[in-house]
C-alpha cells in the first residue's frame, strides 16, 4: 500500500498532500533517556521525560506530470512553497497524517528549505517539523524534598476515521464518544467548515474525548432565506395515540357499571 503524507492546517483549514510521497517518512516517540557519572560505579541510565517528535520531511515538488504523482497533485512548485511558508509564519497547529500508519499528530512547521538541482524546474524541499502539545494536555508537576516523584500519565493520542457512505459527524460522534452533540466540535477539530458535508474517503481526526470538549463549536451555514442550519440533528416524535381509544374505554367502563347494578338488584 502506498503511503500519503497529508499536512492539514487546524487553526486556518485546508490542507496538502504531498505530491511525490517521500521513500521515507520521519518519525520518533517514547521517553528520554539520562546517563549520569556515578563514582567508582561507572555510568547510569535513568528514565526521563516524554519527549516530543521533531523531525525533518524531505520532498521533492514536481514541475511536471509524472506519472508517479498522487491523484490531484499540482504541477506547480510555488502553489506548495507559498502555502507552507506562511503556514510556518503564521504559526499555525497542522496534522502530519501518513495514511496506512498511527502518525496523526499536531505539528509546527519551522523554515522550509527548498532549491533546484537541475534543470527539470522540480524543486527539493526539506521541511521541519516539531510536534506540539496543547495546554490542557500539559501536567505541571509540584515535587518537594521528600515526596517521591509522581507516575507519569501520557496523554491520550488521537485517532483517525475515514469516512464510508452513510456517515454523518453526528452518527460518528454518537458511536464515538456517546454524544452527537460533539459533532460540532469535531468539525472544528478537522477544519469542517459545514458540519452536513463529509465524504467518502475523507480522514477525520479523533481526538480524545476531554480534548474534544475544548474546541469550538462550528454551525452549519445557514439554508437560504430561512436563517437555519440546513441540516439538525434528527429527534424523535411523539406517536399520537390511536383515533378512537378514549371512546373504546369510555364503553368499557360504561359496560362495567352496568353489570354492578344489576348484581346488586
Amino acid at each position: 500500500m502506498e503511503r500519503i503524507i497529508i499536512l492539514k492546517n487546524m487553526d486556518a483549514g485546508g490542507s496538502i498532500t504531498l505530491p511525490v510521497t517521500p521513500k521515507s517518512y520521519p518519525m520518533s516517540a517514547g521517553r528520554a533517556v539520562e546517563r549520569l557519572d556515578m563514582a567508582q560505579t561507572g555510568q547510569i541510565a535513568l528514565p526521563g521525560l516524554n519527549t516530543l517528535f521533531t523531525g525533518t520531511l524531505e520532498f521533492m515538488l514536481p514541475a511536471q506530470a509524472y506519472p508517479f504523482l498522487t491523484p490531484g497533485a499540482a504541477t506547480d512548485p510555488q502553489y506548495y512553497i507559498s502555502q507552507l511558508t506562511a503556514w510556518s509564519r503564521d504559526a499555525n497547529v497542522c496534522r502530519y497524517i501518513v495514511t496506512g500508519t498511527e502518525v496523526n499528530i499536531p505539528v509546527l512547521l519551522g523554515p522550509l528549505e527548498y532549491g533546484e538541482d537541475d534543470g527539470t524546474n522540480d524543486v527539493n524541499c526539506k521541511l521541519p517539523l516539531y510536534e506540539y502539545r496543547f495546554l490542557d494536555e500539559a501536567k505541571v508537576e509540584q515535587v518537594t524534598q521528600n515526596s517521591s516523584r509522581p507516575v507519569e500519565t501520557p496523554p491520550p493520542q488521537a485517532s483517525s476515521y475515514t469516512v464510508v457512505r452513510g456517515d454523518s459527524l453526528w452518527a460518528i460522534c454518537k458511536r464515538v464518544y456517546g454524544d452527537s452533540s460533539l459533532a460540532y466540535k469535531l468539525a472544528t477539530a478537522n477544519g469542517i467548515k459545514n458540519p452536513n458535508l463529509i465524504y467518502p474517503g475523507q480522514v477525520l481526526t479523533l481526538p480524545a474525548k476531554g480534548t474534544l470538549a475544548g474546541y469550538a463549536t462550528t454551525k452549519a451555514p445557514a439554508a437560504a432565506g430561512t436563517g437555519a442550519s440546513s441540516q439538525a440533528e434528527p429527534s424523535e416524535q411523539p406517536i399520537a395515540p390511536k383515533a378512537g381509544s378514549n371512546e373504546r374505554v369510555s364503553r368499557d367502563l360504561e359496560l362495567q357499571l352496568i353489570r354492578a347494578q344489576i348484581r346488586l338488584k
